[in-house]
């Protein structure tokens, strides 16, 4: 994965100079996670030909979920194949050879902030694929002191910190390569 970023930073940087700039503070070989659940998530558990034991359930404060007849269950930091193999095996004091599937029905410990010159700063939950414009639509669109040349979106991962800088007026004028999509976490300054 970091060498993918790394070269699609120089890809980018290349073909769209002005209008997306790319810095990444550190290197490393990750591979994509699998997503976490998170507090506030809403999971969709289903138990096949147990629909008593189906249904939609919020991840709670303490990071669990409760399940008829097993109780409350840790879910944070969990896959959903993680939380599905747990279930399938608490599930099978009850039901013979339970088929359980989980999945996240509402990612909404999933945000990315927005602050500065926007009319509405603050944090917003991540829809699926958002990209840049639709953050900024979220949040009321500029003000009329923004710099709309310099939004800076910051990326935190673990292993390191990545910095994009995008020139709004190329994605206004149609170069949707600089409409980046955002992930969970981002942090977009308007200055």
């Amino acid at each position: 994965m970091g060498l993918g970023l790394a070269a699609l930073a120089i890809t980018l940087a290349s073909c769209a100079r002005q209008a997306l700039e790319t810095k990444v503070t550190a290197d490393t070989k990750s591979q994509a996670a699998p997503y976490n659940i998170g507090k506030d998530d809403v999971l969709d558990i289903i138990v096949w030909k147990e629909p008593q034991l189906s249904g939609k359930v919020r991840v709670v404060a303490d990071g669990t979920v409760t399940i008829p007849l097993v109780g409350p269950v840790p879910a944070e930091g969990l896959t959903c194949d993680q939380l599905q193999a747990d279930l399938t095996k608490r599930l099978a004091q009850y039901t013979q050879n339970p088929n359980v599937t989980v999945r996240v029905a509402a990612p909404t410990s999933q945000l990315f902030y927005i602050l500065g010159e926007v009319r509405k700063p603050g944090s917003y939950p991540l829809r699926s694929d958002e990209v840049l414009s639709q953050a900024l639509a979220q949040a009321g669109g500029f003000t009329e002191f923004a710099d709309q040349g310099a939004i800076r979106v910051v990326r935190r991962t673990r292993d390191k910190d990545i910095q994009i800088t995008v020139n709004y007026g190329q994605v206004a004028h149609g170069d949707l390569q600089a409409d980046i999509p955002l992930q969970a976490g981002d942090t977009i300054t308007v200055p």
